[in-house]
Parts: structure tokens; C-alpha cells; sequence
């Protein structure tokens, strides 16, 4: 029985040539917009940085993912009064439009494939944070979100030095917070902040990864969602004296782009 057993142990201990300290950094590049239906949206340049450090023993492992992005695009909104004198009058903003997202998460996770020496398929989940500021002519804006992440990632070895990597996820909202301050401006008599936690994200990305004699690489493609519903409203002042309503709107953020990086 003691023998079976050490056998086992052995074989496991055998599956993965890759235990032990998990550590990345890459950055990236592409796409995203931001969109409320119906009133604006935005078209951006993304650049990214990424990093990643965890551990893995055997078909468990436990890591720390985050990912900062820069966005800077055209902000196109659309108005039925003038924002300046308040007279009825249909148009279109255009403006330079900026961001700054962090986006981390902590998980844990269990390889179903744990058997196989050419797949790995690990079920993971843990908790994510986003973080979202922007300011566009004086007008400050913040969102932040707090989600349980739900995940399959993967890996298929093609040969000792080459893999492809995939993953697939679904982020399920817990909590959102979100704050306009134009306040400050005279834009509103006061500043807006308002929970908006009802919506969800998703996300995917379909890569590989290769080793050589002197680096270890990996490029993948990533497309990331957001869907967020309305926010609660609230009666305000505007700087023309006049009562209004300030509301957050539901909208959606879709990001796509590409990461490179190195495994160490």
C-alpha cells in the first residue's frame, strides 16, 4: 500500500514541469469605447501593463493578476439644450478624452485536467477590484467596481517549447460605486454619488506562450466587457439656476487588444 501510494505521489509530482513560482510582465495595446445609449460615447487608443505573481504545486495554484491601462480618444456626446445658455438647441460635443484603469484580482484555482501532460484547464475564482478616473474639462469622474471573478484558463502543449493559451470568464458584480464631481465648477450645485452595482463583466483571450534558449515569451489577444445598469437618480441644481435630475446612465465599456510579454 505504502509503495502505491509513493507511485502516485511520484506520477503526480510528475504532470507539471512548470511548479512552483509563477511571474509575468507584458504590455499591450488596442481599442476601447465607452458608450451611455442613446447620449455619448467614446473612441479610444488603450496601452496597458500587465503583471502577474503566484504559485503553483502540482493542480492547485493561488496568484495575483493586475493590469493598468491608459485610454485617450474623441468624447462624443449628444444635447438638445445648449450646455452654456440652457436654450433649446440640438448638437454635438466633440472633445479629447482621457482615462486611467487599474483593474487586479486575486484567485485561486484547481486544474480539471490534472492527469493530462499536454492540457491544462484550471477553474478559478477570487476577487477583482476596478478602478476607473477620468477628467474631461474640469469635470472629475470615478467608478469603482468590486467583482467575484469566475474563470476557465487553459493551456494546450504543442511541443516542449510551444503552447497555446486561452481563457474564458465571467465577472459577476458585487458592488459599484460612482462619483461625478462637478460640484466644484458650478456645473451642478453639488456633487453626484450614487451605487450602480447591478450589471456584469465578461471577458476573453485566446494566446500562446514559447520558450527559448534565452527568454520565455508570451502574446495573447484579449477582449474584455462591461455592461452596467442605471445608477440612482438624484435632483440637482445646474449652473443656470434651473432644477434638474442627475443621473449616472447604464452603459457598456468594450476593450480589445493585444499583450506581449515574459515569463520569468
Amino acid at each position: 500500500m505504502k509503495k502505491t501510494l509513493l507511485l502516485c505521489a511520484l506520477f503526480l509530482g510528475s504532470l507539471h514541469a512548470e511548479d512552483g513560482i509563477i511571474a509575468n510582465f507584458g504590455v499591450g495595446a488596442g481599442y476601447n469605447r465607452y458608450s451611455e445609449y442613446s447620449f455619448m460615447h467614446t473612441n479610444e487608443l488603450l496601452l496597458n501593463a500587465n503583471a502577474n505573481l503566484g504559485y503553483r504545486y502540482q493542480f492547485a495554484k493561488l496568484e495575483a493578476v493586475g493590469d493598468g491601462f491608459t485610454t485617450i480618444g474623441q468624447y462624443r456626446g449628444e444635447y438638445q439644450n445648449d450646455p452654456l445658455d440652457g436654450a433649446k438647441k440640438e448638437g454635438t460635443a466633440k472633445m479629447i478624452f482621457m482615462s486611467q484603469i487599474f483593474d487586479g484580482q486575486l484567485k485561486a484555482g484547481v486544474d480539471l485536467l490534472a492527469f493530462s501532460k499536454s492540457y491544462d484547464l484550471f477553474l478559478q475564482s477570487g476577487i477583482g477590484y476596478r478602478y476607473l478616473y477620468n477628467n474631461t474639462a474640469g469635470f472629475k469622474r470615478a467608478q469603482i467596481y468590486v467583482y467575484v471573478p469566475i474563470e476557465l484558463e487553459g493551456e494546450i502543449a504543442a511541443s516542449p517549447s510551444f503552447a497555446w493559451t486561452y481563457s474564458l470568464g465571467y465577472k459577476h458584480l458585487i458592488e459599484g460605486r460612482h462619483a461625478s464631481l462637478g460640484g466644484v465648477l458650478g456645473y451642478e450645485s453639488e456633487d453626484y454619488y450614487a451605487k450602480q452595482d447591478k450589471g456584469f463583466g465578461a471577458k476573453a483571450s485566446f494566446g500562446w506562450k514559447e520558450t527559448s534558449s534565452d527568454s520565455k515569451t508570451f502574446t495573447r489577444f484579449v477582449v474584455d466587457y462591461w455592461k452596467i445598469d442605471y445608477a440612482n437618480t438624484k435632483a440637482s441644481v445646474n449652473h443656470l439656476g434651473n432644477p434638474t435630475i442627475t443621473v449616472e446612465p447604464k452603459n457598456f465599456t468594450i476593450s480589445v487588444f493585444v499583450q506581449h510579454g515574459w515569463r520569468f
